[in-house]
C-alpha cells in the first residue's frame, strides 16, 4: 500500500545527553524536537496473571506492551483480515462489509481539536486507499511528481462499531486483563437510541459501544490526545506497526496554552513556545507496537500514534474500580 520518504534520525543535546529526536514527515516538512526519555516495559502477557497485571499495571496507572495475546486460534481476525503478505486483505472487507458506513478522518486537514472526518462506505475508503496506492507508484517513477496534479489526502478509518454491526462475527477474543470492563457491560445491556420513544432498528443507534476498529494506511496517524472520560483503552494490532508518543499524566500541564484551555495539536509541529511555554520541558516515553502486539493506554495519559505500515487495529475504552476516580476529568 501507500509508501513515503519519510526518514528519521537522532541527536544528542550537549546537556544531560537526553534523547532529541528530530522527524522529517512523508511531505517534506521540518519537525521540530522533542525530549524522549525512554520506551515503554514490553512483557510476554502469557507469562503474567491478571494479579499481577492489575498490581503492575492498572493499579500503578503504568502503560505496557503485552505480547502473546493475539493467538489466531481465538483472532479470526488475524487470518481473515490479512493477506499472506502481513498486509491488510483490504478485498476481503470490500466483499464482507464494503456497505458498512464508517468514519474517516483526513490526516492532511485539521478541523478544530482533532482532523477532518467525512462518512463513507467502508469500500470507498479502501477505493481511495488503492488511489493513493497508485499515486506512490507514481511517485517512485517521478522525483518532480510533486508539481504534477494535486495530492491526495491520507485517510484513516477510526471508531468503527464493528462488535455491535456484526455480532454474529466473532472476530476476536477480549483477552482477560481487559474483561471488567464497566463501560460496555452497560451499553451491552442498554440501548441508546436517536429517539428514546420509539422503537427503531438496530443501524439507529447513536451510542451502541467502545469497541472500534482501526485502518490506516502507512503515514495515517492520530494528533495528540487523552482518551474518552480518562478511560482505559487497549489497542491490538492485528496487522501492521505504530509508532507511539507518551506524556505521563503528572506532565499534561506542559502540553497547554497558559488558560490550559488548547492542547498541543501535533508534538513534531513547530510548537510556539509563547502560546505553549512549558512544551519544550515535557519528557516522552516511546514505543513501536508490532502486529500481535497489545498497547495498554493508562487514564490520563496523552499520546499521539503514528502508522508506519499499513496497520489495522482493534481499539477499546474501558473502566473499573481501579480508575474510576479518573473518569469524567477532562
Amino acid at each position: 500500500m501507500f509508501s513515503s520518504s519519510s526518514s528519521f534520525f537522532v541527536v544528542f543535546s550537549g546537556q544531560n545527553q537526553k534523547q532529541k529526536q528530530v522527524v522529517k514527515c512523508e511531505r517534506g516538512m521540518s519537525m521540530g524536537p522533542i525530549n524522549i526519555k525512554g520506551e515503554i516495559e514490553r512483557v510476554n502477557g502469557k507469562e503474567l496473571s491478571y494479579s499481577e497485571f492489575v498490581k503492575r499495571y492498572m493499579e500503578k496507572n503504568q502503560p505496557v506492551v503485552l505480547t502473546g495475546l493475539m493467538d489466531p486460534h481465538y483472532w479470526r481476525s488475524s487470518t481473515d483480515w490479512v493477506t499472506l503478505q502481513g498486509q491488510p486483505n483490504f478485498q476481503y472487507f470490500s466483499t464482507h462489509f464494503g456497505a458498512s458506513k464508517v468514519q474517516v478522518a483526513d490526516c492532511d486537514t485539521r478541523e478544530f481539536t482533532d482532523q477532518k472526518r467525512e462518512e463513507m462506505m467502508v469500500s470507498d475508503f479502501i477505493a481511495r486507499c488503492l488511489q493513493l496506492e497508485e499515486a506512490s507508484a507514481v511517485q517512485c517513477y517521478n522525483e518532480n511528481s510533486s508539481s504534477n496534479g494535486p495530492s491526495i489526502s491520507v485517510p484513516y478509518l477510526k471508531d468503527w462499531h464493528f462488535v455491535k454491526e456484526y455480532p454474529e462475527y466473532v472476530a476476536y477474543v477480549t483477552p482477560m486483563f481487559f474483561c471488567d470492563d464497566w463501560l460496555n457491560l452497560y451499553l451491552d445491556n442498554f440501548r441508546i437510541h436517536i429517539d428514546s420513544d420509539t422503537q427503531q432498528p438496530d443501524k439507529e443507534i447513536c451510542c451502541s459501544d467502545y469497541r472500534f476498529v482501526y485502518m490506516g494506511v502507512k503515514g495515517s496517524w492520530t494528533p495528540l490526545h487523552a482518551d474518552v472520560f480518562r478511560s482505559y483503552s487497549w489497542s491490538g494490532n492485528v496487522c501492521g506497526k505504530k509508532r507511539w508518543l507518551f506524556l505521563d499524566p503528572s506532565q499534561c500541564h506542559l502540553v497547554f496554552d497558559r488558560n490550559m484551555k488548547n492542547c498541543v495539536y501535533n508534538i513534531f509541529d513547530e510548537v510556539s513556545n509563547s502560546k505553549f511555554p512549558g512544551f519544550s520541558e515535557a519528557i516522552w516515553l516511546e514505543c513501536t507496537q508490532n502486529a500481535g502486539e497489545i498497547i495498554f493506554v493508562p487514564s490520563g495519559w496523552y499520546h499521539q500514534v503514528h502508522n508506519l505500515e499499513d496497520t489495522i487495529s482493534i481499539n477499546h475504552n474501558w473502566f473499573n474500580a481501579y480508575n474510576l476516580s479518573w473518569v469524567g476529568l477532562q
